[in-house]
């Protein structure tokens, strides 16, 4: 991989903004042609298993009736496999941007059509431009595993929470059948792809980068970004409590409640009116 702009760069800096803007799969723009999305049973069934059921309880209702959003999902996958914006692309007629840094994933989440921009890239954990390796799993042969649950366990090299010690007997029997390949990616700060897209406001961000959450949330310039709701996994390894309680007190002090939690948190801006249309609902807290 051909390395396409210097390290440590801030995300106003005019180079890398640039390079966003004219370099091919860095931002490319929503497509014009119509949704390619896969039919097969089996493939539809696996992609709203897992925390789908209980993201997609809240997104619907949240949202209700709020058309024509802006999102940004990193960790898009293949941008229909357990996807938490295509709903709201779909019948909403939201756009948004998709980062995926999995050349693999995102050659098929190209495939796919959407109508939302779309980077093959990831997110920087410290705010400056960065060469990284990247970790992509794959199910070992004859691993009872859905294939792209799998790819969706990929990570950035030393943010992992694959890599920590003591797992879940869930999480290392998930590990002891996947092998691991490395490639390097492209990593841009957060505030960089809103600058070359000129967007203010996020209605939906949601953070699946598995292990790095946290430290890209740390990155945003509250000052000079709106974010009205947002999503964020974090798995339960390592020393899960204290990083849970000092998470959600960092969230409390940007003024955001914690709506709910499983794997994935759910935060709402305490002035937003999305939390008015939610409480409107009297089965808003039953998520399944």
């Amino acid at each position: 991989m051909t390395w396409v702009v210097e390290e440590d760069l801030p995300a106003h800096h005019h180079q890398v903004l640039e390079t966003l803007k004219s370099t091919q799969f860095l931002l490319q723009p929503p497509s014009t042609l119509p949704y390619n999305l896969t039919q097969d049973s089996y493939y539809v069934m696996t992609s709203r298993i897992g925390s789908w059921p209980f993201i997609h309880h809240y997104l619907t209702r949240l949202f209700h009736g709020q058309h024509g959003g802006f999102f940004l999902e990193a960790g898009a996958l293949d941008g229909q496999q357990m996807s938490n914006t295509l709903w709201l692309e779909q019948h909403m007629n939201w756009t948004g941007l998709l980062i995926e840094p999995n050349s693999y994933s995102f050659k098929h989440l190209m495939y796919k059509h959407r109508k939302a921009w779309t980077s093959n890239s990831c997110i920087s954990s410290n705010a400056l431009t960065k060469r990284t390796i990247h970790v992509s799993k794959q199910a070992i042969p004859g691993a009872f595993i859905v294939r792209w649950h799998m790819k969706g366990s990929s990570y950035e090299l030393g943010h992992g929470f694959s890599e920590e010690k003591n797992l879940p007997p869930q999480t290392q029997l998930w590990n002891d059948n996947g092998e691991d390949s490395y490639h390097l990616a492209h990593c841009f700060p957060f505030y960089s792809y809103l600058l070359a897209l000129n967007v203010t406001t996020i209605d939906l961000l949601s953070l699946d980068t598995e292990g790095s959450e946290v430290e890209i949330i740390k990155t945003i310039p509250w000052e000079s970004v709106k974010v009205r709701v947002l999503l964020v996994e974090m798995q339960p390894v390592g020393d899960y409590k204290t990083k849970r309680v000092q998470f959600v007190d960092y969230m409390k002090n940007k003024g955001y409640r914690l709506l709910d939690r499983r794997l994935d948190f759910i935060f709402v801006r305490e002035d937003d009116s999305a939390l008015k249309t939610l409480v409107s609902f009297t089965d808003w807290n039953s998520p399944p």
